[in-house]
């Protein structure tokens, strides 16, 4: 198999990643989708979760991303998300202490307790664990 995807993840920063790869796995709503050459075309909302690109001679990639929209159409494949993070740039304890003060504030039930944000920001931390730890296996 070649690498016949053009994939482009964005940000309002920025693109996180644009290359060419043959396989994507995207978390959506309904599940994980995978994506390989002339899939059809889709539009769907993006989860906070883990990208998987995988190039033809094999070599991996995990992107933590959180909510956005995926495009898919004529072998191009774009990710629209609010956050992502390449794993071999994310800082393992960073996300683990963003986990635990995700889960203290979920706890404490105060009235000016945002709970969407607090949700938000716990499935984040969690999504960059598990983009660290995929890596590493």
């Amino acid at each position: 198999m070649e690498d016949r995807i053009h994939l482009r993840i964005i940000t309002t920063g920025g693109p996180v990643y644009d290359g060419f790869v043959s396989a994507i796995q995207v978390p959506l709503e309904d599940g994980v989708i995978g994506i390989m050459a002339d899939h059809v075309p889709l539009l769907g909302a993006v989860v906070e979760g883990v990208v998987k690109c995988t190039r033809a001679d094999g070599e991996v990639h995990y992107i933590a991303v959180s909510q956005g929209l995926v495009h898919v159409a004529d072998n191009r494949v774009g990710l629209l998300v609010n956050a992502a993070e390449q794993a071999e740039n994310i800082d393992l304890a960073r996300a683990q202490a963003a986990e635990r003060r995700a889960r203290e504030r979920l706890k404490q039930h105060t009235p000016e307790l945002d709970t969407i944000r607090a949700e938000a920001a716990l499935h984040r931390a969690l999504a960059r664990q598990m983009a660290v730890r995929l890596m590493k296996k």
